[in-house]
C-alpha cells in the first residue's frame, strides 16, 4: 500500500488527515488538496485503495469492505488516532462506510456516492474489471474536454494518465447500495457538492451531497461551476479545499 504522507515543520492540529480516492484513481488526485492542508498544519496521508496506484493489489473481485480494509490498514500501520476522514467519490461512501464501523474525529464527504438508504438499490453487473471509458467517459479528448470546463487540457492529460481499472464487484455493491444508517455518523460530517458533477454521465454533484446531507442531518457546501474530478485537481479545488478547511479548523475550536 502506498501512502503519501506529507511532512509539515509545524504541526497546529492533533487530529490527522485521511484522504479516500474514487474509483480509477490513486492518491494522485489530492496532491492539491495535500499541499494545501500540510501548509495550513494538518498531518495528511493519502492511501491508494487496493489495486490502485502504487498499490500491488488485484482489481479483480475486490468488494467495498475491501476498499475499507485498505483505509483500516493504512491507519493501523502508521498508528493514526482519531482522525479526520475524507473521501470522494466511490471514496466519499468507503469514507461513510470506514467511519460506521471505526468511528472519527471528522467525517467530509465529497461528491460521495449515495448510501443504500439514500438511492435505494438496483441489481446491475459489470466486468470483473472496468474503466472509466467503460462507465460512460467519451473516447474523444476533445468531448471529454468540452464535459469537464474547469480543468485545463494540460492537466487533465495528466489526469487520464494516472488512470487504471476498477473492480467490477464493487460497482455492483454500490448499484445494488450499501447501507450506512444514520445513527452511526455521530460525529460532525459535512457533504461537498460540485455544481457540475452531472456533467459526465457517472459524476456526482450537489445534487446527491444535499440529498445525503438532509437524510443524515449534517452540514453540505456547494462548489460552483465545479465538475466531478474538477472539484479535486481543477480551477475550483483550491475553493473546495479552502472551505474544507475552514470548516475543519471550526471543528477543532469547537472540540479542543
Amino acid at each position: 500500500m502506498a501512502i503519501v504522507k506529507n511532512k509539515t515543520s509545524q504541526k497546529k492540529f492533533t487530529n490527522p488527515v485521511v484522504l479516500i480516492h474514487g474509483s480509477w484513481s490513486s492518491s494522485y488526485m489530492w496532491s492539491l488538496y495535500t499541499d494545501y492542508l500540510r501548509e495550513a498544519g494538518w498531518d495528511v496521508y493519502a492511501p491508494d485503495l487496493k489495486g490502485h496506484g502504487a498499490d500491488k493489489g488485484t482489481i479483480a473481485g475486490t468488494t467495498m469492505n475491501d476498499y475499507v480494509a485498505s483505509v483500516r490498514n493504512a491507519v493501523v500501520e502508521k498508528g493514526l488516532e482519531n482522525p479526520i476522514i475524507i473521501g470522494h467519490s466511490m471514496g466519499g461512501l468507503i469514507a461513510l462506510m470506514y467511519v460506521a464501523q471505526y468511528g472519527a474525529h471528522n467525517l467530509v464527504a465529497i461528491d460521495p456516492s449515495p448510501s443504500k438508504e439514500v438511492q435505494g438499490g438496483e441489481r446491475k453487473e459489470y466486468p470483473a474489471e472496468y474503466s472509466m471509458i467503460d462507465a460512460g467517459l467519451p473516447s474523444d479528448p476533445q468531448e471529454t474536454i468540452k464535459m469537464l470546463p474547469d480543468i485545463s487540457k494540460e492537466v487533465l492529460m495528466q489526469f487520464m494518465q494516472t488512470l487504471g481499472m476498477d473492480s467490477g464487484v464493487a460497482r455492483s455493491e454500490r448499484k445494488l447500495g450499501i447501507s450506512v444508517p444514520r445513527e452511526k455518523l455521530s460525529m460532525p460530517t459535512l457533504f461537498v457538492g460540485g455544481e457540475l458533477g452531472e456533467s459526465v454521465s457517472f459524476g456526482i454533484g450537489i445534487r446527491v451531497a444535499r440529498t445525503m446531507a438532509t437524510y443524515y442531518g449534517k452540514e453540505v457546501i456547494e462548489i460552483k461551476r465545479a465538475t466531478h474530478p474538477g472539484i479535486l485537481i481543477g480551477e475550483h479545488a483550491p475553493e473546495a479545499v479552502k472551505k474544507i478547511e475552514v470548516w475543519l479548523q471550526k471543528q477543532q475550536q469547537l472540540t479542543h
